[in-house]
């Protein structure tokens, strides 16, 4: 018995063995995950999820659920590497912290490896 998947993005049905929604250009297959905390929590959290190598992407969204930043997060071989890359990221996120009231991070995850966490 096969289940019709629906984009974690938009909603929309996806194709059978599709990659990427058809309506929104999401990656199919992920997993996402939903955080609420508070301007002085969020460079914590974001360095927290970051260290986990499944996140695909983070997204901060303000407290009107606007998005204001959106970090694809890719591992290589070393996560020395990785967390060099994220130093400018970091920056942003305090930045962000600083003016914001309240913020929602939201994770994309394989769910491969999220299953296991």
């Amino acid at each position: 018995m096969s289940r019709n998947m629906k984009c974690v993005e938009c909603g929309a049905e996806l194709a059978p063995n599709a990659k990427f929604c058809s309506a929104c250009g999401a990656q199919a297959g992920l997993k996402k995950e939903v955080f609420q905390v508070s301007p002085e929590k969020l460079v914590e959290k974001f360095k927290e999820i970051a260290k986990d190598a499944s996140v695909k992407r983070i997204v901060v969204k303000n407290e009107n659920g606007r998005t204001v930043l959106s970090v694809p997060v890719t591992w290589g071989a070393a996560g020395a590497v990785a967390t060099l890359a994220l130093a400018p990221w970091l920056a942003a996120i305090g930045v962000i912290a600083g003016v914001a009231t309240k913020c929602t991070i939201e994770v994309e995850k394989t769910p491969a490896v999220a299953a296991r966490t």
